[in-house]
């Protein structure tokens, strides 16, 4: 697959994925900007393929885009969701691997697709949608579960107050293991404080 025919595609859609994820939802549309940024980074320093760092580009900028088709008492609440609701709020990785496989065109669509579906699995195979342990969650679901879980953390939420950079950093580390692959988890963790950040400033 040439790279004018990838550059072609992604100049035609990604437009149309970006606004329509920030049109339902500005804090998750610039969510998935910066963890698409961190996601880059953290590749780069754990050696991924050029191949492996496009479907982690791809899938980190979004992962979340299952959103669009979750109610907005859900999505907007203040404060923890019931069972119900939380069922509902779990549907969007599926919501979002459905979408990304609506154009059969996509290059890399399967492993894209893939990496949104299990953004959320843990490495003790207690995540979801399928329950997927180690090794058998796609890799850059294992790097965009790091990634996520930072910024999500790190950043104001409906349900929560924005966590300072030391605080988030021990929460992770305390998911060694549990939620988070050590080595991947490992790497992220290794920076200083300053590689944190990317262009912006957290909302």
């Amino acid at each position: 697959m040439s790279d004018e025919y990838m550059e072609a595609w992604f100049s035609r859609v990604e437009p149309v994925l970006d606004a329509a994820l920030e049109r339902r939802d500005i804090h998750t549309s610039t969510h998935c900007g910066r963890v698409g940024w961190l996601a880059l980074a953290l590749a780069r320093d754990i050696g991924l393929a050029d191949e492996e760092r496009l479907i982690l580009d791809v899938a980190a900028r979004f992962h979340d885009v299952g959103k669009i088709g979750v109610p907005d008492a859900i999505l907007h609440k203040r404060g923890a969701l019931n069972d119900a609701e939380w069922e509902i709020m779990k549907g969007h990785s599926l919501h979002g691997e459905h979408i990304i496989r609506m154009d059969p065109e996509l290059p890399f669509g399967d492993e894209i697709a893939l990496a949104v579906r299990h953004h959320h699995e843990h490495y003790d195979g207690v995540g979801y949608p399928d329950g997927l342990r180690g090794g058998a969650i796609p890799l850059p679901s294992r790097v965009l579960s790091v990634v996520d879980s930072y910024d999500a953390i790190r950043n104001r939420r409906a349900y929560h107050a924005a966590q300072s950079h030391e605080s988030t950093v021990a929460i992770l580390a305390s998911e060694r293991g549990t939620k988070h692959d050590p080595q991947i988890l490992d790497a992220f963790l290794a920076h200083d404080r300053n590689w944190f950040d990317p262009p912006g400033v957290h909302d």
